[in-house]
């Protein structure tokens, strides 16, 4: 047999791996042993037992026994504040593993330095806990002031610097208090500012100092920025009691003013100025108001603060108003609304535009008061609003157009909508559009005496509350004998029999155009139609022109 009818050879199948035995069986597991972790007796426990728990045993285990204390007391502390808390805003820090690391890594640290009698950085590894739980969140605030409280302690026993440290921990305890509990009752913090002021006069001790040499901080001293603070809390307290006492409002409003001097702030040395004339209009002290705010509109005017002019010309219309001078008043509620406008201050043009619809509605102009203060609604609401409502209800290219337009006016870059200015204005608006319609409703009720579709009018607003401005065609077929309408109940009956028969042609004309159109299957057809529409085009012009030629005639007899 040759090799060419020889049978081809058989496939090589693939090698098999060879099947599992007992030695790799014990290879694989020694491997999987071997990438395990390692667990030591400090593993195995925070395997069994709760994290908080293992972290207190370490630490008195490592010899830090007043951090393990401290770290005791606080977990039973958060766990009575978890007991009371009703809705659920306090953390449990059983449950939360990164802080206790944090905290007991921060601990460790500060009994370090307090071994080495370094108070300086134990004060400081207490501040910088403080500060980070501060900004962690309501429900661990009360952890943030624990510490804050400790650093303020521990800050006590170094007076080396004078007692810079411990005012810098004051201040941050105060600020903390100024800005995580903005509701609360300030006393506190303006009595511990009150200390580190008068403890930081005439000193120049720096509020942050750099960790190394190219750390760059601010240049705040600790007299500047606890003035500034007491700036905050002393106007809080004057625009709490303003109202009920506007002379010691005002008294408070003067002692911020020098706080702002205090820390070399010209715009919070404006804002208490201002404060300072609010309260004398409260007053009614207007000339001495008028002055403050001519103080006021300096200051922000060679800083160029447009919100500040903004705001101070609102006041000074608010005085020249007071005074009677209602021109004076609109012309810088204008000049408000205008500088907002140039610089996109959408809730400055929205007060502007407010504020002259009240104005022109104290003056007996509710046309005029009616418009502003829709205007001020849009611009309250956002230009976004407007946007969105125009498109919905119209959608025409036009209304786009528009709608551009208010985009040009009132777009700002944020897009905040102002709910309460707005509820406000809508509200002004609906009182200013009632008032524009009272003249009218008065001239109905006296011409209701002899007129009878002014007495129906009458009749349908208080029955149905159907608008008496708004022209209707039932009111046509009225007979009313009054010199304004003078129609006799023949005349009634002549109109409508004119109507039928108008509507009569109507329904004729759209039978015969049916039947036209009905029939345009030939060329014939169509040229009927055409020649038909020629015809009544021309009789159109010829009737136009005899009419215009009647009315030329009629008026040059008359002249």
């Amino acid at each position: 047999m040759t090799s060419e009818g020889a049978f081809p050879k058989r496939r090589q199948l693939p090698k098999l791996m060879a099947c599992m035995t007992k030695t790799s069986l014990e290879n694989l597991r020694n491997k999987a042993l071997f990438g395990l972790n390692v667990l030591d007796a400090k593993g195995i426990r925070r395997r069994k037992f709760p994290l908080h728990e293992c972290i207190i045993l370490e630490l008195k285990e490592a010899g830090y026994t007043e951090s393990s204390d401290y770290l005791q007391d606080l977990i039973y502390d958060n766990i009575q504040l978890v007991e009371e808390d009703d809705i659920g805003i306090v953390v449990d820090l059983r449950t939360r593993n990164d802080y206790l690391e944090h905290i007991s890594a921060g601990l460790q640290r500060a009994e370090k330095e307090r071994d080495r009698d370094n108070t300086k950085k134990e004060c400081l590894e207490l501040l910088n806990l403080a500060l980070h739980y501060a900004e962690q969140g309501k429900g661990i605030l009360w952890l943030a002031e624990k510490f804050f409280l400790a650093s303020i302690a521990v800050s006590s026993q170094y007076l080396i610097d004078g007692g810079r440290q411990k005012g810098c921990c004051k201040y941050h305890y105060a600020k903390f208090l100024l800005d995580k509990f903005p509701g609360a009752d300030p006393e506190e913090s303006f009595v511990i500012l009150t200390e580190v002021r008068d403890s930081a006069i005439g000193k120049t001790w720096p509020l942050y100092e750099p960790k190394d040499e190219h750390d760059v901080v601010p240049p705040d001293t600790v007299f500047q920025a606890t003035a500034l603070q007491l700036h905050r809390v002393l106007l809080t307290k004057a625009r709490a009691i303003r109202k009920e006492d506007p002379g010691k409002a005002e008294r408070l409003s003067r002692l911020a003013e020098r706080r702002a001097r205090d820390a070399e702030e010209t715009g919070k040395t404006a804002e208490a100025i201002t404060e300072i004339g609010i309260c004398q209009l409260a007053m009614n002290n207007l000339s001495n108001a008028l002055k403050t705010f001519e103080r006021a509109f300096q200051i922000h005017n060679a800083t160029n603060n447009i919100e500040g002019l903004c705001e101070t010309r609102m006041h000074l219309a608010a005085v020249m108003q007071r005074l009677g001078d209602h021109e004076s008043s609109a012309n810088l509620l204008t000049e408000m609304g205008a500088l907002a406008m140039e610089h996109g201050l959408r809730r400055q043009l929205g007060r502007a535009l407010h504020l002259l619809g009240e104005l022109h509605l104290r003056r007996e102009k509710p046309e005029l008061g009616t418009q502003h203060l829709s205007e001020a609604f849009v611009c309250f609401i956002g230009y976004e609003f407007q946007k969105q409502s125009q498109i919905k209800l119209l959608g025409t290219k036009e209304n786009k157009s528009v709608v551009d337009g208010l985009d040009m006016l009132y777009k700002t870059k944020d897009k905040e909508i102002y709910l309460e200015e707005s509820e406000q204005s809508r509200l002004m608006m609906a009182i200013s559009a009632g008032q524009e319609l009272m003249a009218s409703y008065f001239n109905l009720l006296r011409e209701a005496k002899h007129c009878t579709v002014a007495k129906m009018k009458t009749i349908e607003w208080k029955l149905s509350h159907a608008g008496w401005w708004i022209k209707k065609k039932s009111h046509d077929l009225l007979p009313c004998l009054c010199p304004i309408h003078n129609r006799t109940p023949l005349d009634v009956l002549r109109i409508q029999l004119e109507i039928k028969e108008s509507l009569d042609r109507m329904r004729a004309e759209c039978s015969e155009g049916d039947a036209l159109l009905e029939r345009t299957d030939t060329i014939q057809d169509l040229r009927h139609i055409t020649s038909s529409f020629n015809q009544s085009l021309h009789l159109g012009k010829y009737i136009k022109n005899s009419i215009l030629l009647f009315y030329f005639i009629y008026y040059s007899y008359s002249l």
